[in-house]
């Protein structure tokens, strides 16, 4: 990401986010918002009829529309288990490295007392604050945390805000990791079990080692390697399940669920008849803190 400006993969999420509601019959996940949150470039081409035709065809959605599959499935993954957290109490939600999700204008009123913190970096805030502010005024249980993830830990950002660290929380950070090594996963992760409360729950997606995967996911996974690389965003984060799942766990998590890509598409994309599915490539993971 470059200095002035929002994540790229930010807006290009954000995209597929705009153009999975706008065309698809019985949207996996709805984001009304998301057309006006991603960049100028990205509303051209989902204006564009040829573009709109090609990223909606079943070649398309068979072979590179996993990455449609992939963003609109972690969105809602993560927000159906949000949703069974707030009606056990949980009354914190915190979006590590927010982007452009827009829970603050679809979901922030109808609970309002949910505490929301977007942690993320000061240009994708200020660029995302200003799309923001065409809706009217930012509902007042959202708070915008920032961090520069190079330089600070999420426990320090989150220490500065009204987080409050007794009471039990729930975490999504998605769409990350795969732009970070290992290490700093796992670095981040020791940080939310540093500050969270007992019984907070961290939803995550991660990235397979690509050298596991064959086909036209191995194919996809390279592309999308080239295509961030493009972005200046490039992927750096792979994973072994049962590796990572050790890790964690010498952290102080139990994993409450290892869902894979296989298990997403049946969950969410079964019997579609646009055909789009989750990829392989990558799982969702469901922790919670002892």
């Amino acid at each position: 990401m470059k200095e002035g400006q929002s994540s790229r993969t930010a807006e290009a999420a954000a995209a597929l986010r705009a153009n999975h509601f706008q065309n698809a019959k019985n949207p996996v996940f709805s984001d009304p918002f998301a057309f006006e949150l991603t960049s100028k470039g990205w509303k051209k081409l989902l204006t564009t009829p040829l573009t709109v035709k090609v990223m909606n065809s079943s070649v398309f959605n068979r072979t590179l529309g996993l990455l449609t599959g992939q963003v609109v499935g972690r969105s809602r993954y993560a927000e159906d288990l949000l949703q069974q957290a707030i009606l056990k109490g949980t009354q914190q939600y915190v979006l590590v490295g927010a982007g452009l999700d827009s829970f603050t204008l679809r979901q922030a009123q109808q609970y309002p007392n949910l505490r929301i913190f977007e942690v993320d970096h000061p240009d994708t805030q200020a660029a995302k604050q200003k799309k923001l502010s065409q809706f009217g005024e930012i509902p007042a249980n959202v708070e915008f945390v920032a961090i520069d993830f190079e330089k600070e830990s999420t426990a320090d950002a989150l220490a500065r805000s009204g987080f409050k660290q007794d009471q039990a929380a729930f975490f999504s950070w998605l769409g990350t990791t795969h732009y970070l090594e290992p290490q700093t996963t796992l670095n981040t992760l020791q940080s939310i079990a540093n500050i969270a409360a007992a019984k907070s729950e961290v939803v995550m997606d991660y990235s397979i080692d690509y050298r596991e995967l064959s086909g036209i996911e191995r194919f996809g996974s390279l592309f999308v390697s080239q295509f961030t690389r493009f972005l200046k965003e490039p992927l750096k984060g792979q994973f072994r399940p049962k590796i990572l799942h050790q890790s964690v766990n010498q952290l102080g998590y139990k994993v409450a669920e290892d869902l894979s890509g296989i298990g997403l598409t049946e969950r969410y994309f079964q019997a579609r008849p646009d055909q789009i599915r989750h990829t392989i490539a990558t799982h969702m993971l469901h922790l919670r803190l002892d």
